[in-house]
């Protein structure tokens, strides 16, 4: 039997052994494992050999959107936006395959948008801003090296006044619901709801019946219900309350869900379904001139509120914005407003000649 020497065993296989590992461990280490690591990131990831679709770039970051914690309504956003994009390509390049678009196909978009579909520059912007995002996002992650919205400019968007409801004009839609009858009393409900609080459509449909305080005259907005994912406390007043009285008792016998706001089968309402009954109620009611939807309500209670109070920090809170940029828009009110609010101004008496 012949006995091997060190340079024979390191011949088949044995490793030069600076650690003071025992030969019988240092023998099943694989040979990456004593290499010396790399210095970064960067060097130790290979680089994909696969063709960027405008499919794969979404899901990808769809994906990352999802891991940050976005709010599920943001991420229903981002399909909804990304799906008439889609429908746009697919409709001005049907022979190309899910193509990753340039700076021309986005400006076509936008003229197409404005021209053939006659969308407002408000609108507009809204679904530029969510897949620019996507492509920002691309850049940062070093999935593509530009932008195709390099140098594409968002929309100017003249500053409109926010259509409000007027107290006559609240008067007819009310009288339009029949409180004894269960949808006539949910949406009665909904609307004076709407009106006190000011909150989102989707985020009004997602408060459950429990997070109804009537003894503070308040509802909770989950952190994960919010739009800008931040929790916060909204207030209701008598009319309301009084309503709330007698629908929760109706809920606590034949609700089958959480949610306050339930359709007459005790599932949770719709948003959308929501949306769709008070418009309804605005056309029987006859309302000319004013959009009646949920969030005509919201401007309707900011408006008031604002007027009323003449804080619009407070207001920032309640309606549950990120920022004073929307906020200040109520501030800025209409000549009418200006002119009534320096009447009381120059009633306090001035020096004369």
């Amino acid at each position: 039997m012949s006995v091997s020497t060190g340079k024979t065993a390191q011949k088949r296989g044995q490793r030069k052994n600076n650690l003071d590992i025992p030969q019988r461990l240092l023998d099943r280490l694989t040979p990456s494992v004593l290499e010396t690591p790399r210095t970064s990131h960067q060097e130790a990831e290979k680089p994909r050999n696969e063709t960027l679709t405008l499919d794969k770039l979404f899901n990808r970051y769809y994906t990352a959107r999802q891991a940050a914690g976005a709010a599920e309504r943001t991420l229903e956003d981002y399909r909804k936006h990304m799906n008439w994009f889609r429908r746009f390509l697919a409709n001005e390049y049907s022979g190309l395959d899910n193509f990753v678009p340039n700076r021309d196909v986005i400006r076509l978009w936008i003229s197409s948008m404005l021209t053939v579909q006659k969308l407002k520059p408000s609108t507009i912007n809204i679904r530029l801003r969510t897949v620019k995002a996507m492509f920002n996002w691309a850049m940062s992650e070093g999935i593509i090296k530009e932008s195709p919205f390099e140098n594409v400019e968002l929309l100017k968007v003249p500053e409109e006044d926010f259509q409000v409801i007027s107290k006559a004009q609240e008067r007819k839609l009310f009288n339009c619901c029949e409180l004894t009858s269960f949808t006539g009393l949910r949406d009665a409900l909904l609307m004076s709801f709407l009106l006190d609080t000011g909150v989102r459509i989707g985020e009004c449909m997602r408060i459950f019946a429990e997070e109804v305080d009537l003894q503070n005259r308040s509802a909770s907005v989950r952190a994960e219900s919010a739009k800008t994912r931040k929790a916060r406390t909204v207030y209701f007043g008598a009319r309301t309350l009084e309503l709330l009285v007698i629908y929760l008792a109706w809920h606590e016998m034949n609700g089958q869900a959480r949610n306050l706001f339930l359709n007459e089968y005790g599932q949770p309402l719709d948003k959308n379904w929501a949306t769709r009954c008070i418009s309804f109620i605005g056309k029987r009611a006859r309302i000319l001139g004013v959009r009646i939807s949920p969030h005509t309500f919201r401007h309707t209670f900011a408006t008031r509120y604002i007027k009323a109070t003449g804080d619009p920090f407070s207001l920032r809170r309640l309606l549950g914005h990120s920022s004073m940029e929307m906020v200040n828009r109520y501030v800025n009110q209409d000549v009418a407003d200006v002119r009534e609010q320096y009447e009381k101004f120059m009633s306090g008496g001035t020096e004369r000649w």
